[in-house]
């Protein structure tokens, strides 16, 4: 609703799979924001890995958690990438979001 409000066209999506039909569907993503932790096992990185392939270009993400995992703090430098720890604010988000799609 947040993205909404702001003027965002927003698409959503509930696993790699739907995500995945809607990059073949749609023309372009601009920016995809995701959970870490997925339905059935998936993970976000998962999905930002596969949605890059499937585009073959470049694919401006935000990536948010929960967890301190040593996983996620170690993903390899980013300039497309920006990971919110949850609770995300508003602003933050917001930040982020206008940040990397100016990039």
């Amino acid at each position: 609703m947040l993205l909404k409000v702001e003027g965002y066209h927003v698409t959503a999506v509930g696993s790699l799979r739907e995500a995945l039909q809607k990059a073949r569907e749609l023309d372009g993503i601009d920016l995809l924001i995701t959970d870490y932790h997925l339905q059935d096992g998936e993970t976000g990185t998962q999905v930002i890995v596969a949605l890059r392939e499937e585009l073959q270009g470049v694919l401006k993400a935000v990536l948010i958690t929960g967890d301190a995992l040593s996983d996620i703090r170690e993903l390899p430098r980013d300039p497309y990438l920006r990971i919110a720890s949850k609770p995300v604010k508003a602003a933050e988000l917001l930040t982020m979001v206008g940040t990397l799609l100016a990039a």
